[in-house]
């Protein structure tokens, strides 16, 4: 008759998880029961096989392998049955080859269950001689057989956290590339609106400054005419004999005149087109310059006033007494300020406004080594909700009459991200 001692296996298990705890019990249960294999096995009902987690023999380990139930006394095992052939086990399983192969006599077999109480998986006993007492090893295993389910379900709750885990970080990493690759693409696209408000600002600078050089144009040409026509009268009246002295004089006069008007209207013109020029390059440079700002604003509003002249509003500028050289970004500077210009011409000013003298003044104060610019107006005004939206992407109050709400978002993510500065309502 067997004697096991129980407390010893329980006491050699108590600090052994998983792989290394059903190594350690079938090496424990084999060597108590005096089997030549002993094995724990899962069962896969689904394809009818069992593969095993642990088989040892002659207190060694060896590797696991998988086999089909069918024609075996483990498939009855896994129907949820305790079997025990003491002897002739090839006889009663005659299409087991396996057991035929291991020469295998005795058998003895349980199942195992999870916690819903349905059959996971079996302990096995093999000998190659009769067992002597086959109801001591299926009592023995059995008595086992619950702390081996529960092992099975904890490692297999592991494995399934460690899945979980691993299919997180997959999706996490996954979750990161695509925030990656939407915020680079949201980047570009910002880029891409910001450039297209600065074309569309140096836009409203290139009508501006057109229509504005177009009065002295005329005027210049004009005064060219009538230079002509003077000048072809003198021709006619020398060739005829008819130029007096007074006449001479009257037409010296009136050609000194047109002289003047013509040479101050193109040099008005000209003045423009190399102001227009200036800022035309400064506002598609991202270069950091040196830059004196009350020259610069000067020139930069020259160019603005025509765009503001056709809303009607006056365009002033109150500078400090001395200039001041700074080093920033003209090009996003000129964008702010155009797009804060316009902004005050079509909502501080709208069409329907009865203010008679509209006016709107550029100011320029100094804090520390910091430079202030502030834009006032005496237009329609803004609503509390504007206030608090107004620097937000895509608000606007011009919805359905050409208003993107793209325009003041710029000009705060340029003051903020590129200028390093702030901007208050």
């Amino acid at each position: 008759m067997l004697t096991i001692d129980i407390s010893r296996i329980v006491s050699d298990l108590k600090s052994s998880y998983g792989e290394a705890f059903f190594n350690n019990i079938a090496l424990q249960l084999n060597n108590a029961i005096k089997a030549d294999y002993t094995f724990i096995a899962r069962i896969d009902s689904q394809h009818h096989v069992s593969q095993t987690i642990s088989l040892v023999s002659e207190q060694k380990v060896l590797d696991n392998f998988e086999y089909a139930l069918e024609h075996t006394p483990c498939e009855d095992v896994s129907e949820d049955s305790i079997c025990i052939i003491t002897s002739n086990i090839t006889q009663a399983f005659p299409k087991d080859q396996l057991l035929i192969d291991m020469e295998i006599e005795g058998y003895v077999g349980a199942p195992l269950y999870d916690s819903k109480g349905q059959v996971m998986g079996i302990i096995v006993a093999l000998y190659k001689n009769e067992i002597e007492d086959a109801e001591m090893v299926a009592n023995l295993f059995t008595l086992f057989s619950g702390r081996i389910s529960a092992e099975i379900e904890r490692t297999d709750k592991e494995h399934e956290l460690e899945e979980l885990n691993k299919t997180l970080e997959e999706k996490v990493d996954q979750r990161t590339a695509e925030l990656k690759n939407a915020l680079e693409d949201l980047k570009s696209t910002q880029e891409q609106v910001i450039e297209h408000e600065k074309l569309a600002s140096l836009g409203q600078l290139v009508a501006g400054v057109a229509h504005d050089i177009n009065t002295p144009l005329g005027v210049a040409i004009l005064g060219a005419s009538t230079f002509k026509e003077m000048v072809k009268d003198l021709q006619q009246s020398v060739l005829t004999g008819k130029l007096t002295k007074s006449k001479l004089e009257g037409s010296l006069t009136e050609l000194y005149e047109a002289d003047e008007t013509l040479e101050y209207n193109l040099k008005r013109a000209a003045e423009m087109v190399k102001n227009f020029m200036q800022v035309a390059v400064e506002h598609n440079t991202d270069e950091r310059t040196e830059m004196y700002v009350n020259q610069w604003l000067t020139t930069l509003l020259t160019s603005l006033r025509p765009m503001m002249k056709k809303h009607g509003i006056t365009l002033d500028l109150d500078l400090p007494d001395k200039d001041r050289q700074v080093v920033s970004y003209p090009s996003k500077l000129s964008q702010v300020l155009t797009n804060l210009l316009s902004n005050a011409a079509l909502h501080g000013f709208p069409e329907d406004s009865e203010i008679d003298e509209k006016k709107v003044v550029i100011a320029l104060s100094y804090s520390g080594d910091n430079c202030e610019l502030t834009v006032l107006d005496n237009g329609m005004g803004m609503s509390q909700e504007t206030q608090e939206h107004i620097l937000e992407p895509f608000y606007t109050t011009r919805r359905g009459k050409g208003g993107t709400g793209l325009g003041m978002s710029i000009v705060n993510t340029i003051v903020k991200e590129q200028l390093k500065g702030d901007i208050f309502i």
